[in-house]
């Protein structure tokens, strides 16, 4: 039998040659301090098994088993228990690592994605404007594809390396949008700069935004539909009705119609 006293914890052994003998009849005693319990106890419960009489009947040596199990795991469990918040602690630690190493991963990889969506996105948009530019019938050519990066009040800006300040900018109808005004590494800042606009054999002005061809002749012989187009050739527009005398009758204007997109997202620079 189990044997505590306030110094020491007995577990009885079975002296060599005995065969089966009945738990009284065990006088050798494994002393186990109670400083550290755990390792002699389950050393002595060891040695009761291996003194155990393997020929005894199974009832027997289970009916010795079943208390020595018990007493060990009395013995052990106060330390256990001592050492369940740092072993909590290690396995939280482990745990959380491998999980923030995995969501590290796991972000890199979304924001590799997303940046594989939006070149995805800018490539299906130039390809639209290149073929709504060829489409358009009006035969430009020796143009840059750039795209939209930013807006303001009287213009915007390309993410367009290769551009120099004078560079007329078309939308994708191949309509005159405006002008580079500024480069900034690889981008340029886009104006709604005013420019001539030619129809027929007269010229006015017409700033883009507006879109009123200005300064006309009062009595110009100018009609709707008629085309307006800058110095350069390039596309202003078609005008909408008859030009309409100003006020001081000396200067006449008309609005026009077919103008560029100024809310597109690619347009092209002409070098």
């Amino acid at each position: 039998m189990l044997v505590i006293d306030p110094g020491t914890l007995r577990l009885p052994l079975r002296s060599a040659g005995e065969q089966c003998p009945p738990l009284h009849a065990l006088y050798s005693f494994c002393i186990i301090p109670k400083s550290n319990p755990i390792p002699q106890g389950i050393f002595c419960l060891g040695v009761m098994f291996v003194q155990l009489d393997l020929s005894c009947r199974r009832r027997r040596r289970w009916r010795w088993a079943v208390p020595l199990v018990l007493a060990a795991l009395l013995l052990a469990l106060p330390q256990l228990a001592a050492l369940r918040p740092a072993a909590l602690a290690r396995v939280d630690r482990i745990v959380g690592g491998h999980y923030m190493t995995r969501l590290d991963a796991l972000q890199q990889e979304n924001f590799t994605l997303h940046q594989q969506l939006a070149q995805s996105a800018d490539a299906l948009a130039e390809n639209a404007a290149l073929r709504q530019l060829v489409g358009c019938g009006r035969g430009i050519t020796g143009v840059t594809p750039a795209r939209v990066v930013a807006r303001g009040v009287g213009g915007f800006t390309l993410a367009c390396p290769d551009t120099a300040p004078g560079n007329v900018v078309l939308d994708a109808g191949g309509r005159y949008a405006g002008v580079v005004t500024r480069t900034d590494g690889d981008t340029c800042t886009v104006e709604f700069s005013a420019a001539a606009g030619l129809c027929g054999s007269y010229a006015g002005l017409v700033t883009p935004g507006q879109w009123v061809l200005t300064g006309l002749p009062a009595d110009c012989t100018l009609a709707a539909g008629d085309i307006v187009t800058t110095a350069g050739g390039d596309w202003l527009g078609t005008l909408a009705a008859a030009p309409a005398p100003d006020a001081d009758g000396l200067t006449a204007q008309v609005p026009l119609t077919d103008t560029a997109d100024l809310w597109g997202t690619v347009y092209f620079v002409k070098k």
